[in-house]
C-alpha cells in the first residue's frame, strides 16, 4: 500500500448527443458566464428562484449548479450560509495556475518510467476517441483531461503532491471546450505527447511538455476572461 488507493480516477462518461446538455449544466454554464462577465458582482447574494425564474427552469438544477460552483470556490457561504459571490480577478487565477504548473512540472518528471504499459494504453484510447469526435461535451473533455493529470499526479509517487494537484485542479476547473473549443485538438495531441513522454525514460522532456500545456492552457483562459469582459 502506497497510501493512494483511496484517489481513484473517474470513469470516461457517456458522450451527450452533439449540442445536448442537461439543464443542471446550462444552468452552470448561464451563471459561469454572469460570473465571468461582471454581471454578478464579489459579495452579490444567489438566490435560487430568482435564477430559476431567470433561466425559466426549475430550482432543481440551479441548485445542482450552484453546489458546483461552490466546490469550485466560484460563489462560497456568507453570513447566514447564504450563497454569495467570490472574488474572482485574473491576476488570483493565474496565481493558481501558476502553482499548478510549477507542482504538474515537477509531478510529470517525477512520474517518469512509472506509467505502465497498460495504463499508457488506457489513456492514449481515451485521447484518441477525443481526436475523432466532432462533438465532446464537456463532461467527457474533463474525464478525460483528468485521466491524464491524475495519472501522471499519481505516479509521482507522493500522495500529498496528488492530493494538492487535484485540489488546485478542482479550484481551476472553471473553463471547458465549450467556452476555449479551439484549445482541444491542440490539447488533446499535447496530452498525447505528454502521457508517451511519461511513459518513456525523460524526465526533463516530460517535465517541458508539461509546463508548455500548461503555458498554452494559461494563455487561453487568460484571452477568454479578457474578451468576455470587454
Amino acid at each position: 500500500m502506497d497510501g493512494t488507493d483511496d484517489i481513484s480516477i473517474p470513469a470516461i462518461p457517456p458522450l451527450l448527443a452533439p449540442g445536448e446538455q442537461s439543464l443542471s449544466d446550462q444552468a452552470y454554464t448561464r451563471i459561469l458566464e454572469m460570473l465571468l462577465a461582471g454581471q454578478l458582482v464579489p459579495g452579490e447574494a444567489l438566490q435560487e428562484r430568482r435564477l430559476a425564474q431567470m433561466m425559466e427552469i426549475s430550482r432543481t438544477p440551479v441548485r445542482e449548479a450552484l453546489f458546483r460552483l461552490e466546490a469550485e470556490a466560484l460563489i462560497l457561504r456568507g453570513p447566514g450560509r447564504k450563497l454569495v459571490v467570490n472574488d474572482i480577478s485574473i491576476e488570483s487565477y493565474v496565481r493558481l495556475l501558476d502553482l499548478r504548473r510549477i507542482l504538474e512540472m515537477e509531478a510529470a518528471a517525477r512520474a517518469t518510467g512509472r506509467i505502465t504499459a497498460g495504463k499508457l494504453a488506457e489513456v492514449e484510447a481515451g485521447l484518441e476517441e477525443m481526436l475523432q469526435l466532432e462533438s465532446v461535451s464537456a463532461a467527457q473533455h474533463w474525464a478525460v483531461d483528468d485521466l491524464v493529470h491524475h495519472t501522471i499526479a499519481e505516479a509521482a509517487g507522493n500522495p500529498m503532491l496528488t492530493r494538492t494537484i487535484l485540489d488546485l485542479r478542482r479550484r481551476t476547473h472553471i473553463f471547458n471546450t465549450n467556452r476555449i473549443s479551439h484549445r482541444r485538438r491542440p490539447g488533446t495531441e499535447e496530452h498525447l505527447a505528454l502521457i508517451r513522454a511519461a511513459a518513456g525514460s525523460d524526465p526533463e522532456l516530460t517535465r517541458r511538455l508539461m509546463g508548455t500545456h500548461l503555458d498554452h492552457v494559461r494563455n487561453a483562459i487568460v484571452d477568454f476572461i479578457l474578451g468576455i469582459r470587454h
